[in-house]
């Protein structure tokens, strides 16, 4: 069902359409969108995601403000929270604001993506496989400190995604999830085709898009420089794999190992065992003492490589993250009677991405392309805070071909370039593409609502355009703690 020019008909069918407003708030880096339904008994709201990065300065102060002012909205009531991945810049507030989240006495529903069902084996064989990296990665990032290698900033930088590194009880992104089933009596999983509904709200349809059921999907991150996919496999014992081995057996002795962890350590080896020397037994011989020194020599340290392949961690922890951000819930949500769409993508790569947008749905006797869905999209939450691999190109944008589209970017650039490496967030190309197609219409957290309005409309918009675009956006008071946009406009 593909939207063309309105006729009168559908102007009319469209001023009686469902209200909705989206709200972004400005907490940091980090997602965090409150919408707000209208209903004939008054409105709906539902929450998605509510975080923001590890180190940001009084992150727990900024997440408790916001939280605070969620419960004030909605008057303690949510009718629906949805987390879209395990990521701390998305789940963070769950545990940082836990106890002005307290103040919310009812949560109706929570949805999670399938990837986080305790009884699917691929969603458990997921989740354990990131609970083994995450500790894995961690450790090496403690070994590479205490050695005083370059790597170790970087590498913990990444793993703050999954939470601080100093984390104790309550602090981390399962502890986060972990306190969102328990606020309900049974979450819902959420899987491609999936419909969800708010209650009483009508002329709107809430779709699944993803995570796709697949896992090579899910590892599937990386465009190529020529426009082709990387699949990002993971073999039975390639680099991941001996990698997260050799981490957990760092400070155990051989006889100590398992049955298990003795034929890991056999199979992941680089050499023949026939052609192993013990750490213990080189040292006393006179090649290694005239080459590398005797153990403590610092004068020798810098021929010693005993401890760079710890220096491999920061493409897994890459790795990690591109198939963490791959399990994002995906909702499309559908204003029936205007055919205008709202695109909440999560930090979907592109197996997720490819997974949906060329599928289809039979929704009431009718096929429902995703192709089309993109078509009608009218406002996009751009993905990973607008990262050069979290939108896809032609079989994303570039579909997005609505003349209402608006889009919003939960992004500081000042923090993520201020990263080590930097961030390039966001992805000068993508972001002009989208100032492109939404004709300026970018509303971005790093981006107070007076500064956007008092910088005037944008080179090549038309006037009548940019004067209906105004009056549908509204901030709070300070304008400091959101950004708010109506929809349809």
């Amino acid at each position: 069902m593909t939207v063309a020019a309105e006729s009168k008909s559908s102007r009319k069918a469209r001023a009686g359409a469902a209200k909705l407003s989206v709200r972004m708030y400005r907490q940091g880096l980090g997602d965090c969108f409150l919408l707000t339904f209208s209903s004939k008994k008054g409105p709906r709201y539902l929450l998605i995601d509510c975080g923001v990065i590890t180190g940001t300065d009084k992150g727990k102060e900024v997440m408790t403000a916001v939280v605070k002012d969620i419960c004030t909205t909605t008057r303690g009531h949510l009718h629906a929270v949805a987390a879209t991945h395990e990521h701390w810049d998305h789940v963070s507030g769950f545990v940082q604001a836990r106890e002005a989240f307290d103040d919310i006495k009812q949560i109706d529903e929570v949805w999670l993506p399938w990837t986080e069902d305790p009884i699917d084996p691929l969603a458990q064989k997921l989740v354990e496989g990131r609970r083994k990296a995450v500790n894995s990665l961690r450790q090496a990032a403690m070994k590479l400190r205490a050695a005083e290698s370059a790597m170790a900033e970087p590498l913990e930088r990444l793993l703050g995604f999954s939470g601080p590194l100093a984390a104790g009880k309550g602090q981390t992104t399962a502890e986060a999830l972990e306190y969102l089933r328990k606020r309900v009596a049974e979450p819902k999983y959420c899987r491609p085709g999936d419909q969800l509904t708010l209650p009483d709200v009508e002329g709107v349809r809430i779709y699944v898009l993803g995570p796709p059921v697949n896992e090579t999907l899910i590892r599937k991150s990386d465009p190529t420089k020529k426009g082709r996919e990387v699949y990002e496999m993971a073999f039975a014992f390639g680099m991941d794999s001996a990698f997260l081995t050799a981490v957990d057996q760092l400070d155990k002795r051989v006889e100590d190992l398992s049955v298990d962890e003795a034929q890991k350590r056999v199979l992941t080896q680089p050499f023949d065992r026939a052609l192993q020397i013990p750490k213990d037994e080189a040292a006393d011989q006179p090649f290694f003492m005239e080459h590398y020194g005797r153990p403590g020599d610092t004068a020798m340290k810098w021929r010693q490589i005993e401890g760079d392949w710890l220096d491999s961690a920061g493409a897994l922890a890459l790795k990690l993250d591109s198939d963490t951000n791959n399990t994002s819930l995906v909702i499309a949500v559908e204003l029936v009677e205007s055919g205008q769409v709202l695109l909440f993508t999560g930090d979907a790569q592109v197996g997720n991405w490819e997974s949906w947008s060329g599928g289809s749905w039979e929704i009431d006797g009718r096929t429902v392309k995703g192709a089309d869905l993109l078509a009608r999209t009218v406002l996009y939450k751009v993905g990973h805070h607008g990262s050069h691999n979290a939108t896809l190109r032609a079989g994303g944008l570039e579909l997005m071909a609505s003349k209402d589209l608006t889009a919003m970017i939960p992004v500081d650039r000042a923090i993520a370039m201020a990263k080590v490496p930097p961030w390039n967030m966001p992805f000068p190309s993508l972001l002009k593409r989208l100032e492109q197609k939404t004709s300026g219409r970018i509303l971005r957290l790093d981006r107070k609502l007076e500064d956007l309005k008092a910088n005037g409309k944008p080179e090549g918009v038309s006037a009548a355009l940019w004067s209906r675009f105004r009056p549908r956006l509204r901030g709070d008071e300070k304008d400091e703690l959101y950004v708010e946009c109506d929809f349809p406009g």
